[in-house]
């Protein structure tokens, strides 16, 4: 896996970017396996990157973490339209697209 610092800048670069929750707590490394980011990129952070670190509808419509809900349906912007600096179309229930729902971390992790 590949390996590459979190930057807290690439969280306004994807909609709710700095409201991702998971087993009720803030995932503040959303494209990183690591909870706080930093060290390996999960799915959704392999994708992002290979999308030029942007928002785009391809991104957007794809399920990185194979869990059957497309990044954009975990990130609040099912109809793929957001853009930076705008409201995502939905704030709440938003989970992270790099990790599936109810994998462990000890079971992600290289």
């Amino acid at each position: 896996l590949q390996e590459t610092a979190a930057f807290p800048f690439y969280k306004s670069k994807i909609p709710n970017g700095h409201t991702v929750v998971v087993d009720g707590k803030p995932w503040l490394g959303v494209g990183h396996l690591n909870r706080w980011g930093g060290g390996a990129l999960n799915p959704f952070g392999e994708d992002f990157q290979d999308a030029g670190f942007s928002w785009t509808s391809a991104l957007c419509k794809k399920d990185s973490d194979g869990d059957g809900l497309t990044n954009g349906e975990e990130l609040g912007d099912p109809s793929c339209l957001w853009k930076p600096g705008a409201e995502p179309e939905r704030s709440t229930d938003i989970t992270n697209p790099g990790l599936p729902k109810g994998k462990e971390m000890e079971e992600l992790a290289p």
